[in-house]
């Protein structure tokens, strides 16, 4: 799978699980705070992004079995989640977010790099999924933030949006690096040539 495929897919399948997720939140978010809190009404969206993220990044490892692909996205996002929310209730305020988004990008792909042995390219995919998912969150943020006071669920939807954009480029990437098929050739012994 080319680069730009695996992105492609990684952008289209996040992206969807994220609008799904973030109009959630617009629909039923206030009822979610109130009756769990602020850590458990997280918890849902956590599950709601690793059962969608399962079913439509699964094109992205067709080389492993789904229980297989379902194991490893579920282990890499809760990595990325917690980490992002210890971040977010220690920190707090932008710094919290900012801090959030290198520490869930290095978790991600922590898990992932190891998973699939690409272990030296855990900087390089740690690198651009926190670039892209930075921007994803910030510029969704800001979206967010211009819209609020026209439309509540629009201003939710353009965040969700963004950020699926952002989180899914990285996504794709991460998917992509370990499985280069550049770096399967190195691996591959040469082969003979049949004496004709």
């Amino acid at each position: 799978m080319t680069l730009g495929k695996s992105v492609g897919l990684g952008v289209a399948g996040f992206a969807t699980a994220s609008l799904v997720v973030f109009g959630f939140w617009a629909v039923a978010g206030r009822a979610m705070y109130r009756a769990f809190g602020e850590a458990g009404f997280y918890s849902v969206c956590v599950v709601l992004f690793i059962g969608l993220g399962t079913l439509l990044l699964r094109s992205l490892a067709r080389q492993l079995s789904f229980a297989r692909f379902a194991t490893l996205f579920t282990g890499a996002f809760v990595a990325y989640a917690v980490s992002w929310c210890a971040a977010w209730f220690l920190v707090r305020g932008r710094a919290g977010e900012w801090v959030g988004s290198l520490a869930g990008a290095v978790a991600f792909a922590l898990v992932i790099g190891l998973a699939l042995r690409a272990g030296r390219w855990i900087p390089l995919m740690a690198t651009v999924l926190f670039l892209t998912h930075s921007v994803g969150y910030f510029a969704g943020s800001l979206a967010y933030d211009l819209l609020k006071g026209a439309s509540g669920l629009a201003a939710k939807l353009a965040w969700g949006l963004c950020y699926g954009i952002g989180m899914g480029a990285g996504i794709g990437f991460v998917f992509h690096k370990c499985q280069d098929p550049s770096e399967v050739k190195q691996a591959e012994p040469p082969r003979r040539r049949r004496s004709t």
